[in-house]
């Protein structure tokens, strides 16, 4: 049996983005008007206010967090084979 090798940079853009999705919704359950007046700045030109939906700890915030792991880490492999290409012209 052939043993898996794990990429380094997918497994490193998937904990980042998973900390940062972790970080997100903590600021939303703390600070929710904090928060869509500071995630605005990046959005420019739009009202986070009235599209944003207060989120709820339940399966659906579980699985939007594995989501974001498993996108992040094949967004990370994607990233590191263009890398390599580029790397050896």
């Amino acid at each position: 049996m052939k043993s898996s090798k794990v990429s380094a940079t997918g497994m490193a853009l998937a904990i980042t983005l998973t900390l940062l999705n972790l970080v997100c919704l903590v600021l939303l359950l703390i600070a929710p008007e904090f928060s869509l007046s500071l995630f605005g700045y990046f959005i420019h030109g739009l009202d986070l206010s009235k599209v944003a939906i207060i989120p709820k700890l339940n399966i659906s915030t579980l699985v939007g967090i594995a989501v974001t792991f498993i996108g992040g880490y094949l967004l990370g492999l994607i990233f590191e084979r263009v890398h390599m290409r580029f790397k050896k012209q």
